[in-house]
């Protein structure tokens, strides 16, 4: 599973179409580098030990990429860019695909967020538009669902940053949920796990289900006419429409048939929020991230600076180095529920959780050649399950802009509920115990000195999730490995309740039996997050230098256009 190759797409100009899936192609990711000399070219000094050889060549040319967890969705941003069009019209077309092809955690009765970055301009900045609670519940309410925010947060991101006319970033999607697309290995997976409670409101089977009532299965054709329908009169009719027009009283007459909740009020009042980025320093880099509620990647960066701290991981052996993850994760993790996601009085400043001076107190019981047990800690452990059910996309356009957005339902397709006439999957309400944004984990990594771009990432997998973010900038920035090593090698996750580290199949025995030596209990799982990232060592400018990948445990697809 962790051997297979990360996927890409060859560039090609050629109009949008669903034949488009047979131009990409699997390959290990490779780093190309230009011999032939021209104006768009700059010298790099060589190895002289290695080779003796002339200069190497690179060439400028900035990076252009996008990722999704669906190919389609990736497909479209790509002729998105292809066409000049900015990140931000990427990132919105391949919302509304997503919202077609990845219903289960996409619809457009969810919300999410994304991070933006401009580096020619150096500023970082959070979009917030997650699905809210409602602020009351109909008497005949047997499920609470959210009011979705995401409609309302891609026409904002379009708003600053689009170039593109709206209509035409929607019409992909519109066009496929009317003429049909092919069911994803992703949503056949999804259909397969939910089924059972999905297939219990009849409109979820009627579009979802073959006529035998068995799930759709990957490859079969998926028509939503009644989507189709909405994304129509979105296009034509723009967002207020949908928030307080004739879509927005069909939502809600759909919502009360399947005893949901959602007002003309709620809906009416709802708003993407601007925030500023969470950044801290961690060695030779500044990182960012968003703030509460989906501050999930503070427990990553958490994470990240207790390895890092007083160079204990690049000078520890093979096995230590496991051992200092896991016990830097049970400390984070134990944190998250008593300081940055608690439901009382307790949570702390952000700032504060990443404070050097905080995180070293916290590491101060760390044993080398032994476990500490939360009980030890004294810490009150994170206990909740968190919501798995997400997913992530990623764009960087040619004038290095750089987009990372997260979306979700809060739950495997949300209440479990279409609102009738829409085509719509409802969101669930979030809640404090696991039910909501809190594991949404964006990050942007720049160099410490010069601002310039080194990474940008997005994670899902519920607790996961950070604990994904962390191992791959870990595995990079400190332990040298390759991109595609670093996203594709083993997990480790402790989450501070259970006492226990899970680690995922192919896992070298060594590092079992080192952490087990040292006093660790350890459990094996399936798979531990999903990360969609670009990695540009010497920065866009360089664009054939980046890296780009879609995490090989699950189904996307990672493009670059400059290859």
């Amino acid at each position: 599973m962790f051997a297979q190759p990360l996927r890409y797409c060859t560039h090609t100009l050629a109009t949008f179409s669903l034949l488009l899936v047979g131009a990409c192609q699997e390959t290990n990711l490779a780093v190309q580098r230009p011999t032939v000399p021209d104006e768009n070219v700059i010298p790099i000094e060589g190895n002289e030990k290695e080779n003796n050889q002339k200069l190497r060549q690179v060439e400028v040319e900035p990076f252009q990429g996008v990722a999704a967890d669906e190919p389609q969705a990736a497909l479209i941003g790509r002729d998105i860019l292809a066409a000049g069009g900015s990140a931000a019209d990427a990132s919105v077309a391949m919302y509304f695909t997503l919202a077609v092809t990845l219903p289960s955690t996409a619809s457009l009765g969810g919300g999410g967020v994304c991070l933006i970055h401009e580096s020619l301009a150096g500023r970082t900045i959070i979009l917030d538009f997650t699905a809210t609670a409602p602020t009351s519940l109909p008497p005949n309410t047997t499920r609470a669902s959210a009011t979705p925010g995401v409609v309302r947060g891609m026409y904002e991101l379009h708003r600053r940053y689009g170039r593109a006319s709206w209509g035409k970033l929607i019409k992909p999607a519109e066009q496929l949920a009317r003429f049909g697309v092919p069911v994803s290995r992703a949503l056949a997976n999804d259909l397969r796990l939910a089924a059972t409670d999905f297939f219990v409101d009849p409109n979820a089977k009627f579009i979802f289900a073959h006529p035998d009532g068995t799930p759709l299965d990957e490859g079969d054709i998926l028509e939503q006419f009644d989507l189709a329908r909405v994304l129509t009169r979105l296009r034509h009719h723009g967002v207020g429409d949908f928030y307080s027009g004739q879509t927005s009283a069909a939502l809600i007459h759909g919502a009360e048939l399947g005893r949901a909740s959602l007002s003309h009020a709620d809906l009416g009042n709802t708003r993407a929020l601007w925030r500023e980025a969470v950044t801290t320093e961690i060695g030779e880099h500044t990182v960012f991230t968003s703030p509460r509620p989906t501050a999930g990647a503070v427990t990553a960066l958490q994470i990240w600076a207790m390895v890092a701290n007083t160079n204990r991981y690049v000078e520890s052996s093979e096995t230590e180095r496991r051992h200092l993850f896991a016990e830097s994760s049970m400390r984070a993790f134990l944190d998250r529920g008593s300081k940055l996601f608690s439901d009382g009085d307790n949570a702390a400043p952000i700032n504060e959780l990443l404070d050097q001076k905080y995180l070293g107190k916290l590491m101060s019981s760390y044993k080398p050649n032994g476990h500490i047990a939360p009980d030890d800690l004294l810490r009150r452990p994170h206990t909740d399950i968190e919501n798995p059910s997400a997913t992530s996309f990623l764009v960087i356009d040619k004038d290095g802009l750089a987009v990372a957005c997260l979306v979700s339902l809060h739950n495997l397709f949300g209440i479990g509920r279409i609102a009738k006439e829409t085509g719509i999957v409802l969101a669930a309400a979030p809640n404090h115990r696991g039910m909501g944004p809190q594991s949404l984990a964006p990050m942007l990594v720049l160099d410490r000195t010069s601002g310039d771009f080194k990474m940008i990432a997005a994670a899902t997998g519920g607790a996961a999730a950070p604990t994904a973010l962390a191992w791959t900038v870990t595995n990079i920035f400190l332990g040298n490995l390759s991109f595609p090593n670093a996203i594709a090698t083993p997990r480790l996750h402790h989450g501070g309740r259970p006492d226990r580290v899970l680690f995922e199949p192919g896992t070298p025995k060594e590092w079992l039996t080192g952490l087990e030596r040292r006093g660790h209990v350890v459990a094996g799982t399936r798979e531990i997050g999903r990360i969609n990232a670009f990695h540009c060592e010497f920065g866009l400018a360089l664009g054939k230098q980046c890296f780009y990948g879609s995490d090989p445990r699950g189904h996307g697809l990672a493009i670059s256009l400059n290859q």
